[in-house]
């Protein structure tokens, strides 16, 4: 697996990342209604954009960056309400994000899923550019549809919101 350090985290004060990132951070939070939730964990936080944005719920901020991380054991909050994965699994294997999800599973068969994906295709390879991060996809080791699958095998799903510019969706979910 590649070191914290390896990963690129957003920027929602750059430029590109202020209507990118935040329209889909902005999407999230609609599509799993989470100013009204107790709790969710952040699982690959980063800058804890959703700590910014909401003020109702207990969030609890995990990343692989000691930097932004606030949990001591991600364990500990599996059994938030709800889990968000924004833009992370691209970076997890696929073994490694069943693992995870069967881990929250077993602690709490109720936590909602909500997953971002970025679609990887020529217009977010120009964007990347654009936003001056021609490497940003350089450590993903799972495609969107392997994602996808890995998603579905563990959970249904109750909304998507598909083509947020073209380059994101975002997956509302929870275990069958």
């Amino acid at each position: 697996m590649n070191t914290n350090n390896e990963f690129l985290t957003t920027h929602y004060d750059a430029a590109f990342s202020k209507y990118y990132f935040l329209k889909v951070a902005q999407e999230i939070i609609k599509i799993g209604d989470l100013e009204n939730q107790n709790t969710i964990l952040d699982y690959g936080c980063g800058e804890k954009i959703f700590s910014k944005l909401l003020t109702k719920p207990k969030i609890f901020n995990y990343d692989i960056k000691p930097e932004y991380n606030e949990v001591l054991n991600v364990t500990d909050h599996l059994n938030s309400d709800v889990i968000i994965f924004n833009h992370v699994w691209m970076y997890i294997p696929y073994e490694e994000i069943s693992k995870i999800l069967q881990d929250i599973k077993n602690v709490n068969k109720n936590s909602k899923i909500i997953l971002s994906m970025g679609k990887q295709n020529l217009l977010s390879k120009i964007a990347m550019i654009l936003a001056g991060k021609p490497n940003a996809h350089n450590n993903t080791v799972i495609s969107y549809n392997k994602q996808l699958e890995v998603l579905k095998k563990y959970c249904k799903i109750l909304d998507v919101k598909k083509n947020i510019y073209f380059m994101t969706d975002v997956f509302y979910a929870e275990f069958y």
